[in-house]
């Protein structure tokens, strides 16, 4: 059995390992689970390709090593794949961008909402950010309840991919103390 990092009620969040290349294509083959990810912005079919995603699976595997937190799997408590959940930098910024991926037979159950603030939490607990954001196409409106819900607050629109999407933030809980106070 792999080594928890975060677990929930009913989830629980594992390093990828090399292996793990068929769920990725699995979780990304359906265009509705890539609809609102900059994936379908990148790919004419809505789809990414085997070498992206291999590409994506070797970041995966690596940067939790490198970098102290990374991308991990989503499984229900009995083992089966749900989707990919955890934190990648945003390079055009080199913020810190949380990112839920659920596969579409476990949508409607609730589980980003669960998800989202476990995160949150594990985050400004494991890291020495000062913030953390999300960034959410325009058009995701169940994005943007499920980030209310865990505390994050619209910070700008900004175009991503050649679209605009919104960036989601939420301050570390020292700075929103300070913030609160000041």
């Amino acid at each position: 059995m792999q080594d928890t990092v975060l677990a929930t009620r009913r989830l629980r969040l594992v390093p990828f390992t090399p292996d793990d290349l068929d769920e990725l294509k699995t979780l990304h083959a359906d265009p509705e689970v890539n609809a609102h990810l900059d994936i379908s912005r990148r790919f004419s079919r809505r789809v990414p390709d085997d070498i992206w995603l291999a590409s994506r699976l070797v970041d995966y595997v690596t940067s939790h090593a490198l970098q102290g937190f990374g991308m991990w799997k989503v499984l229900a408590k009995d083992g089966t794949f749900i989707g990919r959940a955890g934190f990648e930098p945003h390079e055009p910024t080199s913020e810190i961008s949380m990112e839920i991926v659920i596969g579409r037979p476990h949508w409607g159950q609730g589980l980003a909402s669960e998800l989202s603030p476990a995160l949150v939490n594990w985050f400004f607990l494991n890291t020495y950010y000062s913030h953390l954001i999300c960034l959410v196409a325009r058009g995701n409106a169940a994005a943007r309840k499920v980030l209310h819900r865990a505390g994050l607050n619209w910070r700008e629109t900004r175009w991503s991919c050649g679209l605009p999407c919104d960036v989601y933030q939420i301050l570390n809980p020292s700075l929103r103390r300070l913030v609160a106070n000041g």
